[in-house]
C-alpha cells in the first residue's frame, strides 16, 4: 500500500464526517465514555488521550470509527509546550489517534459494536509510524474530531490511517501500525 500517496490524500479533507458516516447502513452512534474506553484498550489516566467514542462503521473494507478529546487547558503539557504559544504536541495527536485505531479493531475483532462488561484490554505494542503530517496546530481549549480507518489487520498487525480534526481542519494526519501480543 502507498501510505505516502494515502495521506498527501487525506492532508486537507477528512477520511470521513460523522455526517456522512450516519447515513452508511454499517454505521452505529456510540456514546462511550473513558469508563467504557478503559475496558478495551490499556491506557489509563494521565494518558488515556480518548474521551469519547462517537460512532463506528464495521462495514468490511471501510471499518471506521470516530471519537473526540477535549483539549483542556490545564493539561500539564502547556506549561512547557509551550508557555506563550500553546500547542499540543504532535506526538500526543498521534499517541491520540493510535488509542482510537485500538478501540477500532476491538469492533473489527468481535464484529460487534458492544462492549462487553468482562473484555479484557488488549496487549499491544506500535511497531512503525508509516507517516505522519503536521498541518495545523491544535490549541487548548478546543474539541477535536478523531477518525480512524481500518487499512490492514492480519490477526498480528494492524494498521490504521488517522485523522485529528480541529475547527474543521486536519491538524494531523497519519499511518501507523501496531502489533497485537495477544494473538
Amino acid at each position: 500500500m502507498d501510505y505516502e500517496n494515502l495521506l498527501r490524500q487525506y492532508r486537507k479533507s477528512q477520511i470521513t464526517t460523522l455526517q456522512q458516516l450516519e447515513k452508511k447502513p454499517g454505521f452505529v452512534k456510540l456514546d462511550y465514555t473513558q469508563e467504557e474506553i478503559k475496558k478495551i484498550i490499556p491506557h489509563r489516566e494521565p494518558f488515556l488521550l480518548i474521551d469519547r467514542i462517537i460512532g463506528v462503521d464495521l462495514t468490511k473494507g471501510q471499518e471506521t470509527i470516530i471519537g473526540s478529546r477535549l483539549i483542556s487547558r490545564s493539561d500539564p503539557v502547556f506549561q512547557g509546550h509551550f508557555p506563550d504559544y500553546p500547542i499540543y504536541p504532535g506526538s500526543l495527536q498521534l499517541e491520540m489517534s493510535g488509542q482510537l485505531g485500538l478501540c477500532l479493531t476491538y469492533f473489527v475483532i468481535h464484529d460487534k459494536t458492544a462492549i462487553d462488561k468482562n473484555t479484557k484490554a488488549v496487549s499491544v505494542r506500535a511497531t512503525k509510524i508509516y507517516g505522519a503530517l503536521f498541518l495545523e496546530p491544535v490549541f487548548p481549549d478546543r474539541e477535536v474530531i478523531l477518525i480512524s480507518q481500518k487499512l490492514e489487520y492480519n490477526g498480528y498487525f494492524g494498521t490504521v490511517l488517522s485523522q485529528v480534526i480541529s475547527d474543521h481542519k486536519v491538524c494531523c494526519a497519519s499511518v501507523a501500525e501496531v502489533i497485537f501480543l495477544d494473538t
